[in-house]
């Protein structure tokens, strides 16, 4: 899932700042419809056995918040995916959930195809291959003749086709997800044993697009940190206004939510001809993969949930809670550490606190004064934030983070001075460095995009993370609520939990649905994979995630703290685990700590590759 920072803007995973507050959605109101028979089974099961107490959140972090009861709207009741009469118990559930997909989306047979230009880098697209998966709109009416379709990816292969199938995620949730097989391809684990497919779920990428139709000058917000009556006033209303045309702009909106988005999968399970999946999903693909399981255990084959949230808590503790503490971790405990070891090199300070102290007075200056770089134009204290924020999720991405810094503050110290010649050169180098640094649009980090970047892809990939995130869970109300709870975080952790005040989810008028817990209960094992000091999804929220989820296994990576770690940044402990687990089935006995790889040294970076473009994509 998958950062924050406050021009409203962001995977499973994916995708990050409690700036989930800030996202483009689209939804309508709906009519009052049955609770989902899958989901009412689902839960029935669940009350039949003892549950584990819920856990406590450590003490690093203050206690998670309990939204209020939702209050239910005239009209507007809690929406409602997946079927109708009780049944009896999860399997006969299932047999009924089968059984009311119309024949013709279970029989549909996929033509195989070239993929969309946006699916993946353009010296790769050739290596995939797409197809479209028709699909009911509201899986609670799925003979109403009202479809979406959902587009998924492999890569193209003559030979014998594998017998397993491993679906993926990037997280958001929402990410597009076509370009995943990318990430997995040269595994030799799996080159013989499994077909790995990617999935751009409904809403977003080249499936059924969602929207909130606003236009980017509505988005203007005030700076995080002015906290003056009339900045949260103004932010109150934005907020509102967003909330209010993302429940009103887009027919599909309603049905844009996790159960839904497990129906499709579920679907596309069947189409491909398997009785069960294999998953890897990362960040809110771990929400995605979890939510997945408890609806269908009888399908779930081998679970890797890479990079976890807190599976069985609302995402307001995720986003609004979890977030800011990983981000402050990260970039107090690890970057700021390693720019005061490298100072000679960036002259950020020879101190963690120096290297703080230069971050803060930067970010003062360009609230002050605000530059205006090439092909990124305004740069002010919202900008540092959110290339500060979107550098933490990999080590790669330090230098340039530590060496932009630098070019901003000799621009900065440079504009009284009138000094046009240095002045143009420095700016010249930093609006590119910058340009690299600040999250995509419509990505967890950056879930609406910047004045003068709103497109069709950002827009429906903004639209489809708010829509989940707020249709699938309950948030607490109101102004008052957020003021504080921003100020609270903030004071805690200045580097997003400022923008924590700025969440469209706090002012959404549309009930949210009632998912139920996993537990882990009926599943084979799965496994956790974690780092140590990840921003976007923090080790607390993995470790709830695994005290829930009773069949898993943790792998924990210390002295790491990238996120989206498997195939991802070539830490072979963990690589092996995991490959071993996908091709063979085989879990640890128990949990695992694998070594980190530690911070890069400045200068011996390797050039920008291939990979590493994909890996941008992954976390955002």
């Amino acid at each position: 899932m998958p950062a924050p920072t406050t021009r409203l803007h962001r995977t499973a995973a994916g995708g990050a700042v409690a700036v989930l507050a800030t996202a483009l959605v689209a939804s309508t109101a709906v009519p009052a419809t049955a609770a989902p028979t899958l989901a009412r089974a689902t839960r029935a099961a669940q009350s039949t056995s003892t549950q584990a107490p819920p856990t406590q959140a450590p003490p690093t972090q203050p206690p998670p918040t309990q939204p209020p009861p939702t209050q239910v709207l005239p009209g507007n009741a809690p929406l409602s995916p997946l079927a109708t009469a009780r049944p009896a118990g999860l399997e006969e559930a299932q047999r009924q959930f089968t059984a009311r997909t119309p024949v013709h989306l279970r029989e549909q047979r996929l033509t195989w195809g070239p993929c969309p230009d946006t699916a993946a880098p353009a010296d790769l697209l050739p290596a995939l291959e797409c197809a479209a998966v028709r699909a009911p709109r509201d899986w609670n009416s799925p003979g109403d003749g009202q479809e979406v379709t959902v587009a998924i990816s492999r890569l193209r292969s003559d030979g014998p086709r594998p017998a397993r199938t491993v679906l993926t995620n990037p997280g958001g949730p929402g990410g597009p997800g076509l370009f995943m097989p990318l990430i997995l391809a040269g595994r030799p684990a799996l080159a013989g044993t499994s077909e790995v497919v990617g999935v751009d779920v409904r809403g977003t990428g080249a499936s059924t697009n969602v929207t909130c139709g606003l236009d980017d000058a509505d988005l203007h917000l005030p700076d995080a940190r002015d906290r003056s009556p009339q900045a949260l006033a103004h932010t109150a209303r934005v907020m509102r206004q967003v909330a209010r045309a993302c429940s009103s702009t887009s027919p599909l909106a309603p049905f844009v939510n996790t159960e839904q988005t497990v129906a499709d999968l579920d679907l596309v399970r069947a189409v491909l001809g398997r009785d069960q999946v294999d998953w890897v999903g990362y960040s809110g693909g771990t929400w995605l993969g979890a939510q997945y399981a408890t609806y269908f255990p009888a399908r779930v084959g081998r679970f890797v949930l890479d990079s976890s949230v807190d599976v069985a808590a609302p995402f307001q503790q995720v986003f609004a809670e979890d977030q800011p503490l990983g981000f402050h971790r990260r970039f107090t405990r690890d970057f700021q550490p390693w720019a005061a070891q490298h100072h000679a090199r960036f002259r950020l300070g020879r101190t963690p606190q120096e290297v703080n102290a230069s971050y803060e007075r930067l970010r003062a200056d360009l609230v002050a004064r605000p530059l205006e770089l090439p092909l990124v134009g305004r740069v002010d204290g919202t900008t540092l934030d959110g290339m500060v924020a979107q550098s933490m999720y990999s080590k790669t991405a330090f230098e340039d983070l530590a060496t932009t810094m630098r070019l901003l503050r000799l621009i900065s110290d440079l504009l009284p001075m009138q000094e046009k010649g240095e002045l143009l050169r420095l700016q010249a180098q930093a609006g590119p460095a910058v340009r690299d640094l600040l999250p995509r649009r419509g990505t967890m980090t950056s879930p609406l995009p910047r004045q003068g970047t709103l497109d069709q892809a950002a827009d429906a990939q903004a639209a489809t993370f708010l829509t989940i995130t707020c249709n699938d869970t309950a948030w607490s109300r109101g102004q008052r609520f957020w003021n504080a709870l921003g100020q609270r975080q903030g004071e805690r952790y200045p580097l997003v939990g400022w923008s924590t005040t700025q969440q469209p989810c706090g002012y959404w008028r549309r009930p949210p649905l009632s998912l139920p817990k996993p537990d882990g209960r009926d599943l084979p094992p799965l496994l956790i994979v974690q780092s140590e000091h990840d921003p976007a999804t923090p080790v607390e929220g993995a470790r709830r995630a695994h005290e829930a989820l009773g069949t898993s296994r943790l792998v924990l990576v210390e002295g790491e703290g990238d996120h989206a770690l498997y195939a991802s940044i070539g830490n072979p402990c963990l690589d092996e685990l995991v490959d071993r687990f996908l091709a063979t089935g085989q879990a640890p006995a128990g949990d695992v700590t694998c070594a980190g790889t530690g911070l890069p040294q400045p200068g011996r970076m390797q050039a920008k590759s291939t990979r590493q473009d994909l890996r941008e994509l992954l976390v955002g």
